[in-house]
């Protein structure tokens, strides 16, 4: 990481000791169409009705992107729906991923399910990963774990590419299956859990299976497997309600329907109380400043691509 990037977010976290409530990461959901019918995904049910904007326009975002800029953020990520079927005119992900570098954001990444074009232009790729090819495809349809794996071993992507897995009842038993497909695949740069934030409520884990999942992710992390989440992360997983402890102004959202939130879109309503993000966990860390957390998490989350 160049020392021009240290000293940015060093001079974020002081701040934020005395008082800031400055953003350090800008999230946009961008638009909710996809491609895939997850078993887990709640999104396309509740947008299905939807009679507002489901989409943001390319003017929406680089507004966004240069006003949280402004605000303090410097890393940027582009969330949906299936991110790579976002379009505006001519304008795709490439474009807002290139509008984000030139507003000066140092981090810059995307999630997809893999199934489509790979955008090379981000430093960072987060792609679902749900178990190996039955139990994937069981989750996210037919032929789609082939799909995901051939795009990613044709890709020339030079920036991170991990595996964001999803915890649920229809995959818990493969925790270590899949921890090892990403450990013996070249292109992937590591594994990170998260279990699933319900609705729907029937796929959710109760609080001993939570238990038993995070004593083998420990365990495959002290042998070496490639696991991303921080050691003292995975420990404050196993607490599900975060609706007191959310460090809610270290993100800021926009949705499509161009409304902005200071901190998850979900806070005050009960899924806030059974919180599966691996992420939330990360950031309250490291707003504390557990040097563990900031070291293993700077590596692939907040450098840039060079």
């Amino acid at each position: 990481m160049a020392v021009s990037e240290m000293f940015g977010y060093a001079k974020w976290w002081f701040k934020s000791v005395f008082g800031s409530k400055a953003p350090l990461v800008n999230t946009l959901i961008i638009h909710y169409g996809c491609n895939l019918r997850c078993r887990h995904c709640s999104i396309h049910k509740n947008t299905e009705n939807i009679a507002g904007k489901t989409k943001l326009s390319y003017d929406e975002i680089v507004s966004d992107l240069n006003l949280q800029y402004k605000n303090g953020a410097r890393i940027a990520y582009f969330e949906g729906g299936e991110t790579t079927m976002w379009s505006d005119g001519e304008k795709d992900l490439g474009d807002i991923i290139k509008a984000a570098k030139d507003a000066g954001y140092t981090n810059v990444g995307y999630t997809t399910n893999g199934t489509g074009r790979i955008f090379t232009g981000s430093d960072i790729i987060s792609v679902s990963l749900d178990g190996p090819k039955e139990v994937h495809d069981l989750i996210r349809g037919e032929g789609v774990y082939e799909k995901l794996m051939d795009n990613i071993s044709k890709t020339d992507f030079t920036g991170a590419i991990y595996a964001n897995m999803v915890i649920q009842k229809d995959n818990l038993g493969c925790i270590k299956e899949t921890a090892e497909l990403v450990r013996n695949n070249d292109k992937l740069t590591g594994i990170i859990f998260n279990f699933i934030t319900p609705p729907p409520y029937e796929l959710a884990l109760s609080r001993s299976e939570k238990g038993e999942a995070i004593s083998v992710i420990r365990e495959l992390k002290k042998k070496g497997y490639p696991i991303l989440n921080s050691k003292k992360g995975l420990e404050l997983l196993a607490e599900e309600d975060w609706s007191q402890k959310c460090p809610y102004h270290v993100t800021v959202f926009v949705i499509p329907d161009g409304s902005h939130h200071n901190g998850c879109p979900m806070h005050d309503t009960p899924s806030c109380e059974r919180c599966g993000f691996a992420a939330v966990r990360e950031y309250y860390l490291i707003k504390r400043g557990n040097p563990f957390t900031i070291t293993e998490m700077s590596s692939i989350f907040a450098m840039s691509k060079k």
